[in-house]
């Protein structure tokens, strides 16, 4: 296993800005509004060679609300399942209330942990200075250091990594592991829903929307098969997005889009599906991704024994050509069918990879044909002489005929439908391309 280090301290002491800094790349988002990073937000880094696991934390600040106490919890988690843990105070604000408590925690209760103790903003002599006064917290050699420019925290990291246990030999089996993105708008139970599948609060839960900003990597394993869940903040209509932190947010959806093999679309029972969640449905198609409608809080929804029937076909008849995506009903306070989804989602990221037979596809065209013959404007014969599977990351075909510009777009939709019919390509987009032969 990679250590985890953990970064620890009060919100808007510097925190993400050396997370981005240690990593050197843009993963935490950085706003001058303090406690913008409210969750746990893990990502792999590399020093001298030598790997680790870095984790953000929301800040533990002692005001009186369900965030301020989420962020806490979350900060007092982060300590506990950290290898050695990273204290950030500021010496522009001096040491406060806060940063007394965090120190008298992390010698007291955590007193096993290896801590290394930063102070942050340090860019100037007289600076220097002033954070000589931050021995007063009772650790013995402080790291002065900014992580805006990037002075002193090459020091910091090579006693850190020179304390931690080594961890060559350890490999990531990325090809091996299905990596879904939870996604949906705001408020929707995205971060419930991760929180049940994985049995501890992981994420902030509240019912304030867009709690969640960052996108956050979670891991679990099912049936000996590893899964990568990525939690992200609800994407909103553009219009909707203030510049800064929601506006970044909302990029990081978009990348987490990017970075899985299927998008677990998350819809809220009781609003059904609205015209956002159809543009989330196609930003994932057009990236090719595989496709899960998770329609949550089902068991807020007054039923019988045909209202998912009912909920379904409504759901179909909005979706038009996205029909083939499966929709699974779940909830995540009752846990219902939570495992199901995943095994779906599972079973997509399959059809996704699956490799076809150039023979049994041929077989397939011949009774294709046979049960339709395609139709041109011009009444000139369109003549497909056989088809292939190109490699890809997701399934497309090539199909060769005398003249590409023949093909009518009804004649491709017959094909696609019957492609998914016979090969079992549910939740995946599928391509479909003419060449002359």
């Amino acid at each position: 296993m990679k250590p985890l280090i953990a970064l620890v301290g009060r919100p808007n002491v510097g925190k993400s800005t050396l997370f981005n800094r240690i990593l050197r790349q843009k993963s935490a988002i950085v706003d001058s509004m303090p406690g913008v990073t409210r969750d746990r937000h893990i990502m792999p880094g590399e020093w001298q060679g030598k790997q680790f696991l870095l984790m953000d934390t929301g800040g533990y600040c002692s005001a009186n609300d369900v965030i301020s106490a989420s962020m806490i919890e979350q900060t007092l988690t982060a300590i506990r399942d950290a290898d050695c843990v990273i204290f950030v105070t500021d010496v522009r604000s001096g040491l406060t209330y806060d940063d007394l408590e965090i120190s008298k925690l992390l010698q007291r209760t955590f007193q096993h942990k290896q801590i290394f103790f930063a102070v942050n903003k340090v860019e100037s002599p007289q600076l220097t200075i002033d954070a000589e006064s931050f021995v007063s917290t009772g650790f013995t050699r402080p790291y002065f250091l900014s992580a805006k420019d990037g002075s002193g925290v090459a020091d910091m990291l090579d006693d850190i990594l020179e304390s931690l246990p080594s961890s060559e030999g350890s490999t990531d089996d990325d090809d091996s592991t299905v990596k879904l993105a939870v996604v949906g708008r705001p408020n929707v139970g995205k971060s419930s829903f991760v929180n049940a599948l994985l049995g501890v609060n992981r994420h902030i839960v509240s019912d304030i929307p867009g709690t969640t900003r960052d996108a956050i990597d979670s891991s679990f394993t099912r049936k000996k098969q590893e899964f990568l869940l990525i939690d992200t903040a609800g994407l909103r209509k553009r219009t909707k997005i203030d510049a800064g932190v929601e506006f970044y947010s909302s990029l990081r959806t978009e990348r987490a889009i990017e970075r899985c093999q299927v998008a677990m679309v998350l819809l809220d029972a009781r609003a059904g599906l609205e015209k956002q969640d159809l543009k989330i449905i196609n930003m994932a198609e057009e990236r090719k991704k595989g496709v899960l409608l998770l329609v949550n809080k089902w068991d807020l929804i007054e039923k019988d024994s045909k209202t998912s029937k009912l909920y379904e076909d409504n759901l179909r008849s909005h979706m038009g050509n996205l029909s083939w995506i499966p929709v699974v009903f779940v909830s995540a306070l009752t846990k219902k069918n939570l495992y199901r989804a995943i095994d779906t989602a599972e079973e997509i990221c399959r059809n996704r990879s699956r490799k076809i037979s150039t023979s049994a596809l041929n077989r397939f065209l011949e009774e294709a044909l046979a049960a339709k013959h395609p139709s041109t404007k011009s009444g000139r014969e369109l003549k497909i002489k056989y088809m292939t599977q190109i490699d890809s990351h997701w399934p497309v075909f090539a199909f060769f005929c005398n003249n590409p510009e023949l093909v009518q777009n009804n004649f491709r939709k017959f094909l696609e439908k019957k492609l998914r019919e016979e090969f079992s390509l549910d939740g995946v987009p599928i391509s479909l391309r003419f060449m002359e032969k």
